[in-house]
């Protein structure tokens, strides 16, 4: 076992958490980069001594070539997260040509011993050694690896792990990261453990499953990712009608092995089958393994799936909520018109809260639907009902988050996408938006070291490409934006958005002739498919170009588009805020 699978250190106001890969200052967790974290980590571990670069770049990248710049980044990420002002050296000292050093006194604390200050009034009283309490269990579960030849059964494996996590997720002494986060696993020969430090969890449940003709066979296990020591196995042979009776006796067995007592309505929700009926219910599998994929196509199919369940058991509340979430986003996809879009997604949701007013994610469905339809304070409370009902779903913090935008209570937003970005570290779009949260908070040099964290997880993902082009444009810095944006439209293949934003850096740039040829591109691109009229705005509005932009977004507000929900906090918009026609639009939009 090594020192940092045991060992929590103490500098400063910070206490690194190296097993759970967490700092903490003041109580309040900060997110960093894996890599950024594991540079922290070999640091505090030098123990003052000079590290050189080569030693800690093979460290960190023992099976890479990268280049010394990335370990300067690392280092420069580091510095602005503890706090440290350029040059000052108060944490990490530089040692030119040669390497770095950690030079604030650190305590180690090693074992399950913490040291806790207690004070009063702000001055430390008295100081002494506990016992942690009982907290929180964190746990993923990984999507269970099909056996058979057939590849259809991959969705079956994801599904029964989708399944297993919203069960554990109503134990509210168990952190459960959600489906979304272990999506990526699916189909793979993952390494339990290595998993589980990824996704920064104590264990994890790895399992198998093999089906033939009406039998269905399931081996699973419950790791610790601290030794990598079987906490709990199992193996299950039974007829696939007997499904709902493995998944309860899985979760409770889960429980049991990680010492946890059940309340009595912990072990009803944890048992409570919202279908009998497993043909219904490989339908609703279908239906989510679908929807995971994202994609416009994969969420019709989707919808498909989740009918095909409701037609089988029409009291089947997942499944409403399932065509709820589906609906909503082929809308914000503008794959379909908002009035019918959401009515859908409304009536749906709404049919599963009929069949479970206490249904957390249909909350959450019905409040992100009402969100995109402008219908905000309804939207708040239904969203503000799923995080109290569940509080560890990060896409109601990720929802809110959006409402709280839309709001113009951007430190709040920024705090809920925190939460939910701690509940679903892996997940790119919630780090990419938590980037977006603070341009429209005006932090623009947090946009960039946030969405450097995004790209080390996908150096292709082309949102955290557009928010970091937005961000150069507000500071002025003309080439970098640019050059993010051309990415964006690169790796987004000529996304419309990506174009707007790259015609309003064009003008920004003073290049008003490729900001035009940016408008020509829309309007043949509209010829063919649907161009949202509000990126015909975005370009206008950096031409200066107020008359045209003002009849662009009057467009998008007949058409009731979902773009207009960030009218309130658009710095591309400021040009436009004091002409009373952007105050009236504001007022009709419900954000005045």
């Amino acid at each position: 076992m090594s020192k940092q699978d045991q060992t929590s250190y103490e500098f400063g106001p910070f206490r690194l958490d190296a097993r759970e890969r967490r700092l903490i200052r003041e109580g309040k967790a900060i997110p960093l980069a894996p890599k950024v974290f594991d540079t922290l980590v070999a640091l505090v571990e030098g123990g003052g001594r000079l590290i050189d670069k080569d030693e800690l770049m093979m460290r960190l990248w023992p099976d890479t070539f990268v280049e010394e710049g990335t370990l300067a980044r690392n280092i420069s990420d580091l510095r602005k997260a503890l706090g440290e002002s350029s040059g000052s050296g108060k944490y990490i000292e530089t040692v030119p040509k040669r390497g770095y050093r950690f030079v604030t006194d650190v305590r180690e604390l090693t074992g399950t011993t913490l040291i806790v200050q207690r004070q009063t009034r702000s001055r430390v009283i008295v100081e002494e050694e506990i016992e942690p309490a009982d907290g929180l269990r964190s746990i993923a579960v990984l999507p269970f690896k099909s056996l058979s030849a057939d590849e259809a059964d991959e969705y079956l494996g994801l599904g029964i792990a989708d399944a297993l996590i919203t069960r554990l997720t109503k134990i509210r002494r168990m952190m459960v990261r959600p489906t979304s986060a272990v999506f990526k696993y699916a189909g793979l020969r993952q390494d339990p453990v290595l998993a589980g430090r990824e996704l920064n969890v104590a264990s994890v449940l790895d399992g198998s499953i093999q089906r033939w003709n009406d039998r269905i066979r399931i081996t699973v296990q419950l790791v610790s990712v601290k030794d990598a020591s079987a906490l709990w196995a199992e193996k299950f042979d039974e007829k696939f009608t007997d499904i709902f009776a493995v998944e309860d006796s899985i979760s409770q067995q889960v429980a049991t092995a990680l010492t946890l007592t059940l309340t009595g309505d912990e072990r009803r929700l944890l048992g409570r089958h919202y279908t009998e009926n497993t043909e219904a219910y490989q339908s609703y599998l279908k239906g989510r393994y679908f929807w995971n994929r994202r994609s416009t196509e994969s969420l019709k199919k989707g919808v498909e799936y989740f009918t095909q369940a409701i037609d089988l058991d029409p009291s089947y509340a997942s499944a409403y909520a399932g065509v709820s979430d589906s609906y909503t986003l082929l809308v914000v996809r503008e794959a379909l018109p908002p009035q019918e879009g959401f009515a859908k997604a409304k009536a749906a949701a709404a049919m599963a809260l009929r069949i479970d007013e206490e249904f957390a994610e249909a909350h959450a469905s019905l409040g992100h639907a009402l969100l995109h339809n402008w219908e905000w304070d309804d939207a708040e409370r239904e969203i503000k009902r799923a995080i109290e009902l569940n509080p560890g779903y990060p896409s109601a913090h990720h929802w809110y988050s959006e409402h709280l935008t839309a709001r113009g209570r951007c430190d709040e937003s920024i705090t809920e996408l925190a939460l939910a970005a701690e509940l679903d570290p892996l997940s790119l779009v919630i780090s990419a938006d938590l980037g977006r949260a603070f341009y429209y908070a005006r932090n623009y040099d947090q946009v960039i070291m946030q969405e450097a964290r995004t790209l080390e997880l996908d150096s292709n993902f082309w949102l955290s490409h557009i928010n970091l082009g937005r961000s150069y444009t507000q500071k002025g810095m003309h080439a970098e934006a640019i050059n993010e944006l051309q990415k964006a439209c690169e790796l987004s293949v000529g996304n419309t958005e990506a174009l707007s934003f790259l015609g309003f850096a064009y003008a920004a740039a003073g290049n008003r002739g490729q900001a035009l040829e940016m408008l020509v591109e829309l309007s043949e691109l509209s010829k063919h498919s649907h161009v949202p009229p509000y990126h015909f705005a975005i370009v206008y509005a950096g031409l200066g170009d107020n008359d045209r932009a003002f009849e662009w977004l009057e467009r998008s507000f007949e058409k009731h588009a979902v773009d207009l929900f960030t009218l309130r906090v658009e710095p591309m918009f400021d040009g436009l805020r004091s002409d009373p026609r952007f105050e009236d639009l504001q007022f009709r939009v419900g954000l005045a």
